[in-house]
């Protein structure tokens, strides 16, 4: 028997709220007065390829599903993850697949293929953040002043500190793990930038070994529009107990301003000999094409120095030819200057070693000592 539907029954009201009526009909008969008749075929919204059955009449429901997936059309991505970064697709069969993404910050690409996880993308995503100084309130910009009195805006560059831990170590010969230990770190993050990401030893390598190449490039491209230089020369040791051949250029820039630079400094782990010497000086010089730019050498007064000039000369005279300056050093002679009168003073020197030597040797003898200058 039809059963008719009936707006004011609870099966009405079930449907409503997106329950399944309690009737043995599952809510059919009340369907059409909710939602109209239902068509007799699947209303076609697409204008994609229709599957064909075997009758030549469309496929149905099934034709509308195979169209939705050859059209290859990607879903939008939901997770926060690409706020911070650009998918990057390639077309594989004829469909696009998800290979890379690409960081906002740094530009770096990192691998995000569709059918691979994507965790390791926010984490990189937090750190560059942290490094570029984007996010949280702490990580906003500062505010500097300058020696002029002009305030400008400070970002916190993770490059720039690690450049410049490889300067301090450079200058003061520290050890390379020194940006790692736990000293440092703590003086840093607590007065001065609690940002600071602390730097292993390793990286510190790195880092030292890439900023010396550039400052390398930087020098001899700018030695390239020198037309003459001066040079300066000495054997140094280290707290290493090596010795190191230094090469300094002096030369007049195009704003006619004096510059010194160094060129290198050379292991020299074998006699300092003069060949030794020459042979270190005009490789450095060949390195920079400096050969046929130099007019003048200043060395020391040691015997083997002027062993090195006499192989330099014919090798540097491009530009002076005969007149290449071999210069002593002023300083040298001034020190061997001094020695000289210290030999005259020497025993009144060593009276003085053996009063400081005597009193050194105890507490009791510094105490009384300065007891005595009290009295």
């Amino acid at each position: 028997m039809e059963r008719r539907y009936d707006p004011t029954s609870t099966n009405h009201e079930l449907m409503f709220m997106g329950v399944v009526p309690d009737d043995e009909d599952d809510g059919e008969a009340g369907r059409d007065d909710l939602f109209g008749e239902t068509p007799d075929a699947p209303i076609d919204v697409g204008d994609g390829p229709k599957r064909i059955d075997a009758n030549g009449e469309p496929g149905g429901a099934t034709a509308t599903a195979s169209t939705t997936k050859s059209t290859g059309r990607k879903r939008k991505s939901t997770s926060p993850v690409w706020e911070d970064m650009d998918e990057i697709f390639e077309t594989v069969n004829g469909v696009q697949v998800r290979v890379a993404a690409r960081c906002h910050y740094c530009k770096k690409e990192l691998s995000a293929r569709s059918s691979g996880g994507t965790g390791h993308l926010p984490r990189h995503a937090e750190k560059c953040k942290l490094r570029h100084g984007i996010g949280r309130a702490e990580h906003q910009s500062m505010l500097r002043f300058n020696a002029d009195r002009t305030v400008i805006n400070w970002e916190y560059s993770e490059d720039v500190a690690r450049i410049q831990l490889c300067r301090l170590i450079a200058r003061l010969d520290l050890p390379l793990c020194f940006g790692e230990s736990k000293a440092f770190e703590e003086y840093i993050k607590i007065a001065h930038n609690p940002r600071h990401v602390n730097v292993s030893r390793q990286t510190t390598t790195r880092d030292i070994e890439k900023y010396f190449k550039e400052q390398y490039a930087k020098l001899a491209e700018r030695l390239k529009s020198v037309s003459c230089v001066a040079l300066t020369s000495d054997i140094w040791f280290g707290n290493a107990k090596k010795d190191y051949l230094s090469v300094v250029a002096h030369f007049v820039n195009s704003d006619w301003e004096l510059e010194k630079r160094i060129l290198a400094m050379r292991l020299i782990d074998c006699s300092h000999s003069g060949s030794n010497i020459a042979e270190r000086i005009s490789t450095v010089l060949g390195e920079y094409g400096l050969t046929d730019k130099v007019f003048s050498i200043t060395l020391d007064n040691a015997s083997s120095n002027s062993t090195a000039m006499d192989t330099l000369k014919p090798l540097l005279s491009g530009y002076v030819g005969p007149l290449l300056m071999h210069q002593r050093c002023g300083c040298h002679i001034i020190n061997l200057f001094v020695k000289s009168a210290f030999d005259v003073l020497k025993p009144y020197l060593d009276d003085f070693r053996t009063v400081i030597s005597f009193l050194n040797s105890s507490n009791q003898r510094i105490a009384a000592y300065k007891s005595f200058l009290l009295l």
